[in-house]
C-alpha cells in the first residue's frame, strides 16, 4: 500500500528509509554513513546475516528498510470495531452504532471504505467545493497535472490518537476535521448532533496496542568506533 500523502512511496519498505536520511527527522548525510554505523555496532552483522540468509552482503540499507518494514507491518490494533466486524453486534455502544449509521448515510464512506475505513484510493481535496491550499499533492509525485490537489485517503484507523488533521497537519481536533470534509468532499453542512455522532463513532476505531510488542528493547552496545548521538 502506498505511503505518503501523495502516495511517493510504494510501500512501507519504500517508506522505511526516508526518515533516516531526512534532514529535519534524523539527518544522517548519507546511507553509507548509516551503515557504518551499523556495521560498527558488533552484534548486528550477525542479525543481519541470520534475517537475510541468502544475501552476499546482508548489512545492506535495502535489509534496513526491510527490517523496519517487517517491524510496522505487525503493528496492528485490533479493537471493538473488529469484534463488531466480526458479527458482535453489542461490540459498540448505541451512541457508537448512531455514528455508524451517520458516518454511513452522510457518505463519508465513499471514500473511507473497507476493514481499514480508507488508506485504499486517492481522491480531490476539494472534491465539490474547492479547499483552499498551495500543495499539489500527487501531482508532485507523478508529474501529471490531473493529479494536482488529489491525496491519499488517510485509514480512520486509530484517528482519535493521530492528530493533528489533514495533509498539513492544520487541524487539531477531530470535530474541526468532520466539519470541513463534509462540506468540501460532500457538500453536506452538518449540525452539532451529527458531528458529535461521527466523533463517537470515530473513537470507536482506537485498538489495543500489543505491550510486548511495541516494549523498549534492550540494544547491542556500541563498538569501539561507533559514532556517539549527534546532540544537533
Amino acid at each position: 500500500m502506498a505511503q505518503f500523502w501523495d502516495g511517493r512511496a510504494a510501500d512501507v519498505e519504500a517508506q522505511a528509509g526516508g526518515p533516516i536520511l531526512n534532514p529535519i527527522e534524523m539527518a544522517m548525510p548519507d546511507e553509507a554513513s548509516v551503515l557504518a554505523v551499523i556495521g560498527s555496532i558488533p552484534d548486528y552483522p550477525p542479525l543481519f546475516a541470520a534475517a537475510f540468509p541468502d544475501d552476499a552482503d546482508p548489512v545492506s540499507y535495502a535489509n534496513l528498510a526491510r527490517a523496519i518494514a517487517a517491524f510496522e507491518r505487525r503493528l496492528v490494533t485490533q479493537g471493538r470495531f473488529d469484534q463488531f466486524l466480526n458479527g458482535d453486534d453489542a461490540a459498540l455502544t448505541d451512541a457508537e452504532m448512531q455514528g455508524l449509521q451517520t458516518f454511513v448515510s452522510t457518505g463519508c464512506i465513499t471514500c473511507h471504505m473497507g476493514p481499514t475505513i480508507g488508506g485504499s484510493m486517492y481522491q480531490k481535496l476539494g472534491l465539490v467545493e474547492p479547499y483552499p491550499t498551495k500543495d499539489n499533492g500527487r501531482e508532485d509525485a507523478t508529474g501529471n497535472t490531473a493529479d494536482r490537489g488529489f491525496f491519499k485517503v488517510p485509514s480512520l484507523r486509530n484517528i482519535a490518537e493521530t492528530s493533528p488533521y489533514f495533509h498539513d497537519g492544520s487541524i487539531a481536533t477531530l470535530d474541526d476535521a468532520i466539519r470541513p470534509m463534509a462540506k468540501h468532499q460532500l457538500g453536506k453542512t452538518l449540525d452539532a448532533a451529527e458531528v458529535s455522532a461521527i466523533r463517537n463513532f470515530l473513537l470507536a476505531l482506537t485498538g489495543d496496542v500489543d505491550a510486548n510488542y511495541i516494549a523498549m528493547p534492550v540494544l547491542p552496545p556500541s563498538g569501539p568506533t561507533t559514532p556517539a548521538p549527534d546532540p544537533n
